[in-house]
């Protein structure tokens, strides 16, 4: 029986290949936390990046966390994750990505020592997935020539960032659509709109004949009555990002009737609030949504496990690879153009360069 001897945290600096702007933040690189989980001959690799805004910690934070959780499950069975998860809980009551990041490193090992990929642990549906590819606030013309060029590589769904400047936002749109004929889109204020903002520039870009996919998180988080109130008079669906991060803002959602769907990230839920996220919205008929944060291929690698092995999903915002640089982490998850494949080796695929580590390494 395999049991937990220690988890060690390592942050990472990620650079992304050109700055990140949402109505939220501006980002040039991604600060992240790699997470190794040590029982016996066996290491399980966990990622968690965290977004202050989101859930409130930092890298910091996360360190100290992972320590924390060292401690907590010191001599506990890997294949004990449910009872792992609540422990967690218990001594991270706010370490949501710390949490997360343990918990991907205990799927990790445990499937490593069945000898299984994850998704395949989880039920083993369909290995392939097609991704959107995120746009983020960047002027009309850059936004038409990446459009253009990511159009030439097969993807069909781009998800736009706005929400600063409504005039500069229909431009961005527009301008994508121009380099993308016949695309569909995601449009994702990260909370900056008003309910009456987001229906009249909606409603404008409709009149304009554009593929609108979705609508995610318009409006600040808390307001689901704003959120109940967009969804009643848009014709398009609305998802929650920031006001669904655990199970039971997900039922709170659904009593409220406040999302059409529920974008599950795994920085903000865990992976096993992801699977209980999962079964609240089949059970109360909502959409799915696997989103990411900016991680590396570890944490991407976790998402699309979890996105195959529950097939429950219907759109795919896992691509952190796109946006990020280069990192230290090989295998994992593959890109096709716009299709991403889980890996089948045990656990999520991944290994961690070492060689590569050391320039970005900012503390052991």
């Amino acid at each position: 029986m395999r049991r937990i001897e220690r988890i060690v945290a390592r942050c990472v600096e990620l650079p992304l290949r050109e700055p990140f702007v949402t109505a939220q933040r501006e980002a040039t690189s991604s600060p992240t936390v790699f997470v190794e989980l040590i029982a016996g001959d066996v290491t399980g690799y966990g990622e968690a990046t965290p977004v202050r805004y989101v859930t409130g910690e930092d890298v910091d934070t996360v360190v100290r966390d992972v320590s924390v959780a060292s401690e907590a499950l010191e001599g506990a069975c890997l294949h004990e994750y449910q009872l792992a998860a609540v422990k967690l809980a218990e001594v991270l009551p706010y370490g949501r990505s710390a949490r997360a990041g343990v918990e991907m490193a205990i799927f990790d090992a445990w499937c490593k020592v069945l000898g299984v990929p994850l998704y395949a642990y989880l039920g083993g549906a369909p290995l392939r997935m097609e991704t959107d590819v995120t746009i983020s606030i960047v002027t009309p013309e850059h936004a038409r020539e990446r459009a253009r060029e990511l159009s030439g590589h097969g993807f069909k769904q781009f998800k736009v960032k706005v929400g600063k400047d409504e005039e500069e936002d229909v431009a961005r749109v527009m301008a994508i659509n121009e380099g993308a004929p016949g695309c569909s889109f995601i449009l994702d204020a990260n909370q900056a709109f008003s309910p009456a903002q987001t229906v009249s520039f909606v409603r404008g870009l409709l009149k304009r004949g554009l593929n609108i996919r979705l609508l995610e998180q318009p409006v600040d988080a808390a307001d689901l009555d704003g959120m109940r109130d967009i969804m009643n008079r848009l014709p398009v669906p609305v998802f929650a990002d920031e006001s669904a991060q655990t199970p039971a803002d997900v039922i709170e959602i659904v009593r409220y009737k406040a999302a059409s769907g529920i974008n599950v990230k795994v920085m903000k839920s865990g992976m096993v609030g992801a699977l209980e996220i999962k079964s609240i919205c089949r059970a109360a008929g909502l959409d799915l949504m696997f989103g990411c944060m900016l991680e590396s291929k570890i944490g991407q690698s976790a998402a699309a496990h979890l996105g195959c092995g529950m097939n429950a999903f219907s759109v795919f915002d896992l691509d952190s690879d796109l946006l990020i640089a280069e990192q230290p982490v090989t295998g994992g998850a593959q890109r096709n153009g716009a299709t991403l494949r889980v890996s089948d080796r045990p656990g999520l695929g991944c290994e961690i360069v070492e060689s590569a580590l050391q320039p970005v390494r900012e503390s052991d």
